[in-house]
């Protein structure tokens, strides 16, 4: 797993358990279900546990016909089924594999009698504990009068722009970072929102991805 969106649990547990169960919404029945297909120890110590969730939902469809007196479109309501993959740590956080996914939190908190949000990231202290790191990238939103808004690239931005003055009267609100880390080399990028997304190391696994959330990331989510 290489990317998700964090969210930060709102209470306790130490199990999830799978389950599947049909609910009515707008006189429809629809499934959902939740399937923990593992659970595994993270070089910290901690309990750690990973699977998918999949939950269907009405959607509208709009098709075309053809008729002697010409074309009619019409929306025809249909149900589709949505999944995403998660992992997480009992009681601290969970990730989604995507924005769309984090339905999985509901589900999840639903289970374990837990309210999980969506997670902010700090990215201002995130940069600052790695002074040394090459920022490739940058989004920001101007808080002043004279702040300015945008999203910049390239390779080191320290040496193509004067970031400093960018980001006065504006705050961060997305950043790429590549740095060392225990001799490999670590392209990530992170968004205020709580999204977080590592290029390099490749082919990570789950209990790699999350050791790296809980060690780099965690500590400045709220």
């Amino acid at each position: 797993m290489q990317a998700g969106v964090i969210g930060v649990v709102d209470g306790s547990f130490n199990v999830v358990d799978s389950f599947s169960e049909t609910v009515e919404e707008g006189g429809q029945e629809l499934r959902r279900a939740l399937d923990v297909e593992r659970v595994f120890s993270l070089p910290s110590g901690d309990t750690a546990f990973a699977g998918r969730a999949a939950r269907e939902y009405r959607r509208e469809r709009e098709s075309a016909r053809i008729a002697d007196d010409g074309v009619s479109v019409v929306a025809e309501p249909q149900t589709a089924t949505r999944h995403t993959q998660f992992v997480g740590v009992p009681g601290e956080f969970v990730v989604a594999g995507s924005s769309k996914g984090t339905f999985a939190f509901d589900l999840i908190g639903q289970d374990t009698n837990t309210s999980i949000g969506r997670g902010e990231l700090d990215l201002d202290a995130f940069f600052e504990r790695h002074g040394d790191a090459a920022p490739w990238k940058a989004g920001f939103s101007g808080t002043e009068a004279d702040g300015v808004s945008g999203v910049l690239h390239g390779t080191d931005l320290r040496e193509s722009h004067d970031l400093e003055d960018l980001l006065a009267g504006s705050s961060l609100n997305q950043l790429g970072l590549t740095y060392t880390d225990d001799g490999d080399e670590v392209k990530v990028t992170a968004a205020r929102s709580g999204y977080v997304e590592l290029y390099r190391p490749r082919d990570l696994s789950a209990e790699e991805y999350l050791a790296y959330l809980q060690r780099e990331i965690i500590p400045h989510l709220s």
